[in-house]
């Protein structure tokens, strides 16, 4: 009796051990679909802007999505942000015309 006690106590304590490295597939699938989600709303939003600033956001957009395939999801938000940010800066000063 003891020893199925035993058997049962390590595949409790391996399938807790396993699980945290379960969860990391999803959410890298999960990471990979959200920045080609913002890269392309980035990209659409810079059809239509001033040519300057949609150049300095694409190629923040494609730094960005090196980054997010290197795994470096905290850097990547920051280059989406800042192209993000590029793009809306010229909007607002068409808007002021």
């Amino acid at each position: 009796m003891t020893s199925s006690i035993d058997r049962l106590t390590i595949f409790a304590l391996l399938a807790t051990a396993t699980l945290p490295f379960a969860a990391f597939s999803p959410a890298e699938a999960a990471t990979a679909q959200s920045c080609a989600v913002q890269a392309e709303q980035i990209r659409s939003q810079a059809e239509g802007a001033d040519p300057k600033a949609a150049g300095k956001a694409l190629r923040n957009v494609a730094l960005a999505e090196k980054l997010c395939d290197a795994g470096n999801r905290h850097e990547a938000g920051k280059k989406f942000t800042l192209a993000s940010s590029q793009l809306e800066t010229s909007v607002q000063l068409a808007d002021r015309r």
